[in-house]
């Protein structure tokens, strides 16, 4: 018998044993994971090194359920070398990341390891335990009891879990010897946990069935027609699970499909008939002539004229500037936080649909590698075509801030700040890092405040616990925005203002306000405004991806499990996380709480537009032709965004 011959006899009878020895096992788990989906949790699987490849088995493979959660850390993935082998030993990673991918009570958890005796899996699986989940061991009994444990609990995998499946690898893994070499080769347990993994599925799947539920299955994408298929599952689980792979699947196909209901349609000049309000004065029965991106001619009707142009009649509708959102992490779904080419080009399509012509994709307080990713895909997709609203640069909320104001951040993504840092953040942008949100407080804060200055960067002050004469310093130092004023940072107190009042105090600084009536009550607004003036406030909708979503639990990278009723965003202690708002129903929020129209548009789009130097924001010739066509009760009827004609009228 050849080598090969040799190899395939073991793995034939390493399969066979797990038919006969883990018969039992196998249906306990797959009874426990049918059990969830009929309950609406998520199952997540956790692996590490090669046992990460049996964690996208039953993740990403053709026949995979919806709900399963892979856990794929590059910190623990075969990609990273002997890191990976480094991390799997060293404590507290896993119990990180389990918290981070929002594992919650009575989820199921998988764990896998060969050998069950390092750090990683044995803490994934007694954090998943703590947390109120139900846990299943697939591990390699043989093998580890002949170890001993390499983590804090003295513990091997198969101890601590609920129910154990005995992958029947043995100790060392590989089992065919090369003498000319005088080791082992081809190991066995990527074949036996794949045969696993795909056997709970088959098996839940057919629990599922037995109790006249159908199982939530992927299609192949080889199929015809998979992906009108796959659409079902699109907005039951968009956003519930975490991995950024599920999220950039579920997007492209909704993507695709809303592409073909709304596809941009490219003018070279026009001319738009409707009531037009620039915002500084209104012009009934009023016409805007636009050439290439660029508005010509703004007058009354029977004024602009122009050979050859099409007419886009909008009589009796009102023609406003583009709203501007610096300050928004997704939408529908879509969002900033993996930094794709992909994610991005669906958050600037799901925003067009809210009056969104140009916005800053907001990343979160994250890893330096992945604040890297966002920057440097932020600058690609800055040079390409896309649809949607314009990408006009980068907002980073974050890292850079205090824990003791953490808002919806991860406290462990959080660091004292660092100028050799942003400056490679800085360079993978090609230059379009346009604001970052800073806590001046913070041990070198200043400086990095002057750094970014000089670099034509907006410092924002946020997420921070400083007092009044700190902040006063920070602004003296070239800060020049609040992020979400009163939100995340030190409140105001009579004898203990804070930066609340230092940002009031200073005329020069802009403040932005949430205008959802959740995040700031719609009278504090009003103080605001009083004080700042019209000219200085900035509406943005720090919209998380669950903008647009229904009621339910949502798991995103970089956030804990956020729950939304009634239109609130909540983290599990009651935070509010982020907001549910889109600027359409900021604009309304506005104009119901008495604000005029004219400076409800001056605060979701020229002062955004001032305070990054941008010729937008206006409607007058010379300037971008960023338009958003209102009906009488404030909803979209079309953008244009420069040549981009997007007609939502269907949509309403």
């Amino acid at each position: 018998m050849n080598l090969l011959d040799t190899y395939f006899s073991i793995i034939k009878e390493g399969i066979r044993r797990i038919l006969d020895e883990e018969f039992d096992n196998l249906h306990r788990a797959s009874e426990m994971m049918a059990d969830a989906i009929i309950k609406d949790k998520l199952i997540h699987v956790f692996g590490t090194g090669h046992s990460m490849l049996i964690a996208e088995e039953l993740f990403l493979r053709a026949g995979g359920l919806v709900p399963v959660n892979a856990i794929l850390d590059k910190r623990f993935s075969i990609m990273s070398g002997i890191a990976s082998t480094m991390n799997e030993r060293t404590p507290g990673i896993a119990s990180k990341i389990i918290r981070k991918y929002g594992v919650s009570k009575d989820d199921v958890l998988i764990v896998i390891s060969v050998s069950g005796i390092n750090s990683a899996p044995v803490e994934a699986c007694i954090e998943g335990e703590k947390l109120g989940a139900k846990t299943i061991a697939i591990t390699s009994v043989e093998a580890s009891r002949v170890l001993e444990p390499r983590n804090p609990f003295n513990k091997r995998l198969f101890e601590v879990a609920d129910i154990v499946i005995d992958m029947k690898v043995p100790a060392g893994d590989a089992v065919i010897r090369f003498e000319e070499l005088k080791q082992k080769v081809a190991p066995v347990s990527t074949i036996l946990g794949a045969f696993i993994a795909n056997s709970l599925v088959i098996l839940t799947c057919e629990k599922l069935i037995e109790r006249g539920t159908t199982p939530p299955v992927w299609l192949s994408g080889n199929l015809p027609d998979s992906d009108k298929v796959n659409m079902q599952y699109v907005n039951k689980y968009l956003g519930k699970i975490a991995h950024l792979g599920v999220e950039s699947l579920i997007q492209s196909i909704k993507t695709i499909e809303k592409k073909e209901e709304t596809k941009p349609k490219e003018l070279k000049s026009i001319i738009i008939y409707g009531d037009i309000i620039t915002p500084f004065n209104r012009i009934a029965d009023g016409a805007i002539l636009v050439r290439n991106g660029k508005i010509i001619d703004v007058g009354f009707r029977d004024e602009v004229k122009s050979d050859n142009a099409e007419i886009l009649d909008f009589r009796e509708n009102y023609i406003v500037p583009g709203f501007i959102d610096i300050h928004v992490h997704g939408c529908e779904g879509s969002n900033a936080f993996d930094g794709s080419i992909e994610s991005l080009r669906n958050m600037a399509i799901k925003l067009a649909k809210h009056g969104v012509t140009s916005f800053l994709p907001t990343a979160a307080t994250l890893p330096e590698e992945q604040l890297i990713k966002i920057a440097s895909n932020v600058a690609k997709l800055m040079k390409m075509n896309y649809d949607g609203a314009e990408i006009i640069g980068l907002n980073i909320e974050g890292p850079f801030v205090s824990p003791e104001k953490k808002g919806a951040m991860i406290i462990g993504f959080m660091r004292k700040p660092s100028i050799e840092e942003v400056d490679a953040i800085y360079r993978a942008s090609e230059g379009k890092l346009r604001i970052m949100t800073i806590a001046p407080e913070l041990e070198g804060a200043l400086d990095m405040i002057k750094w970014l200055s000089s670099h034509s960067v907006i410092p924002s002050l946020g997420h921070t616990n400083a007092t009044y004469d700190i902040a006063i310093k920070a602004f003296d130092s070239g800060a020049a925005l609040a992020s979400h004023l009163f939100n995340a940072m030190r409140q105001i107190h009579h004898r203990d203002p804070g930066i609340v009042v230092a940002a009031l105090d200073r005329d020069e600084v802009y403040v932005e306000i949430i205008a959802d009536g959740i995040h700031v009550d719609p009278s504090v607004i009003d103080l605001v405004i009083r004080s700042k003036g019209f000219e200085k406030v900035i509406i943005v909708s720090d919209a998380t991806p669950l903008a647009g979503l229904l009621d339910g639990e949502y798991n995103f990278p970089g956030f804990p499990k956020i729950t939304i009723k009634n239109r609130k965003a909540y983290l599990p202690d009651g935070t509010l996380a982020g907001s549910t708002l889109t600027l359409d129903n900021a604009l309304r929020n506005l104009v119901k709480w008495g604000i005029p129209l004219e400076k409800a548009l001056m605060m979701l789009s020229t002062n955004q537009a001032r305070l990054l130097g941008l010729r937008k924001g206006i409607i007058k010739p010379g300037y971008d032709s960023d338009l958003v066509i209102l009906n009488k009760n404030f909803e979209i009827l079309a953008t244009l965004i420069g040549e981009k004609f997007i007609d939502l009228r269907k949509n309403i």
